[in-house]
Order: structure tokens, then sequence, then C-alpha cells
């Protein structure tokens, strides 16, 4: 029997990021880069030209492509639910970068379309996939921290000083609660994967010195599902910021920038430090997206997964908006509603 071919890839946006993975996609033996295409014709012919690929005039004539089994978005937040949709309906398997959508709404569509299509839906939130948080779920599953009491996490750095008004992550319409959105939705998906589900959440934004009429600073109080309680933090000015912490009965467990684990034992005055194994992150959820697209078997990121992290942060934005807690589920609901017109 023939071996076959590596996985057929093309990229829906050639931007920085799109670059970020189509450079992990080139370091698997299970990928190929098939086709790319951008509405800026430059940077898709750029992309073209540097990963020796083919650069489509528009999306139909990519997606007519039989070497194409898969796409790539990557384009700003609130562009991925046409090319998402276009490419189920063409058959073709669909990877997005997080956040699935910049709305409930086109998420719950782009899960609707994907799954009526039959085609695999993946999403981009590899931080949960950092080796420091690997090591995390395994050390509270098996009971380090005791009983879980609260978490504290944070993801910030000072992109937003360079911003410039003709730059999408700009505009409150499109990247609402920029750091957020941008930023802190890596952990309202890794925060979910290690303590379970988050039903509530009250938040305050602002602006503090960013060039841009966007906030650039988010403060989250989070209550899970299992009545635990959290914080996450963002903002876009300030110098890196990355960690989570979870504080329990029996001990408290630190993580530093998805890599560094150590926990301090209730009663001691030292931390021990836990090893982590190595892992290619981008490369890791490339590969099994195309494993699910050939298999059919499950994406750890699912549409179901990516509408949860997404949940937190439109709950979070409503919340701001209205001075009080939101509910996910509200927020899911009233989504679904939209669509349906009702």
């Amino acid at each position: 029997m023939p071996e076959r071919q590596p996985f057929g890839l093309a990229f829906i946006g050639c931007g920085g990021y799109g670059r970020s993975l189509a450079d992990s996609a080139a370091r698997s033996s299970q990928l190929r880069i098939a086709a790319c295409y951008d509405t800026d014709r430059a940077a898709s012919a750029d992309f073209a030209l540097k990963y020796k690929t083919q650069s489509c005039s528009d999306l139909d004539t990519l997606l007519a492509r039989d070497e194409v089994e898969g796409v790539v978005i990557a384009t700003p937040n609130n562009a991925h639910m046409p090319p998402a949709v276009e490419a189920a309906r063409a058959g073709k398997h669909v990877f997005v970068d997080k956040p699935v959508a910049n709305t409930l709404e086109d998420a719950l569509r782009i899960v609707s379309e994907t799954g009526r299509a039959g085609v695999t839906l993946a999403v981009g939130h590899n931080a949960r996939r950092f080796p420091g948080h690997r090591r995390m779920k395994q050390l509270i599953a098996q009971g380090v921290v005791g009983v879980p009491v609260t978490v504290e996490a944070n993801f910030s750095h000072s992109g937003g000083l360079g911003l410039t008004a003709a730059m999408w992550r700009s505009s409150r319409a499109e990247c609402p609660g920029l750091p957020l959105m941008q930023l802190g939705v890596h952990f309202t998906d890794t925060l979910q994967y290690l303590l379970g589900d988050i039903s509530e959440v009250s938040s305050f934004m602002g602006h503090a010195a960013i060039p841009a009429d966007n906030d650039d600073a988010t403060v989250s109080l989070l209550r899970f599902k299992t009545g635990l309680l959290g914080y996450l933090g963002s903002n876009y000015a300030s110098p890196h910021v990355y960690y989570i912490n979870v504080y329990g009965t029996a001990g408290n467990l630190y993580c530093e920038g998805g890599q560094a684990v150590s926990l301090r034992k209730a009663g001691s005055a030292e931390r021990e430090q836990f090893a982590v194994e190595p892992a290619d992150t981008q490369v890791e959820e490339l590969d099994e997206f195309a494993r699910s697209a050939r298999t059919g078997a499950r994406v750890e990121v699912d549409g179901e997964v990516a509408v949860k992290a997404l949940a937190v942060v439109s709950a979070a934005l409503r919340s701001n908006q209205e001075g009080r807690p939101v509910r996910t589920d509200e927020v899911i609901e009233e989504a679904r509603k939209a669509i349906n017109g009702r």
C-alpha cells in the first residue's frame, strides 16, 4: 500500500500569526502547506514565496483545490466566521486560531456549519498545551493542593503601546475588550481545562495608556461551577506577565510562563520544583487537527470547548457594560436565540 501523503493545509490570513502557524506546519512531517490566500495580495504573494506554495487570487479558488484537505484561518477575529463557513460547505476541515470568533453568534454559526458539513473543527487554544499547564493538571488531579480555594492568573504585555488607528486591534468593534479578547482568552480556556467550567463573571475594563480608543486593562472575577473563585487580569500596556497560581488547603501551586512549576506545601517555607516535558504546542495542535480530519477522532479543543472560552469573554464584556455579574450560560443562550430569530 502506498504511503499516505502529508495532510494538505491552506492558510487563510498571511500575517504574523499565520506565518507563525505556517512555520510550525513546516516543522511537521505530517503536514504540507498546499495554498494560501489573503485579501492583501502582497502578503499572500510573500507567504507563497517563503513557504513555496500557491497564492490564490480568491477564497473560492483556494477551496476548489483538491490538494487542500483543511484550512488554517488566521485572519482578524471578526473575519473568522465567513471563511470557516465557506470552507465547511466546500468539505474542507477547519482550524481557527483563538478566539474562535469575536462574538458568540459567529462562534455558534461556525460550530453549526462545520457540524452540518461533517468536517473537523479545531481551535488554536494552545496555552493549555504548555508543559507547565499540563503538569499543573496532573498535580491538581493528584491532590497536591488539597481542596482548591482560589486561582489567580494574568496574561499581559505591552503590545498595545505600538497600536495605530489603522490596525484592527485598535477598534472596539473589531476587537472588543482588547487585552482580554487577545491575551486573557488564552487563560479563559486554560483555567477551565485545569479547574472546570466557569459559570459567572464580574469584570471591569478601562483605558490607561495605549494610543488607541480601546480598553487596555481588564480585571475579571470568576466563579466556577464548583464554587471555586478566581481572578483573571490582562492588560496591553505593561511589561510581559504570564502566570497561573492555584491556592489550596494543602499547598499553593505556581506556574510561570507556562513552563516553571513549583509547589509550596502547607507549613513549608520552601518551594518544590517540578520537571516538565518540552512541547511544540503549535505543531501538536496542527498534527492533531490533521489526524482528526482523516480518522474522525475528537480534537482536544473543539467548537464546544472554544465556545466556553469565548463565553467568559462575552460575559466579562456584558458585566463591564452593565455593572453586574453575568452568567456564561446567559450569554450563550442569548446568542442562540439571536441566531434563531427569537
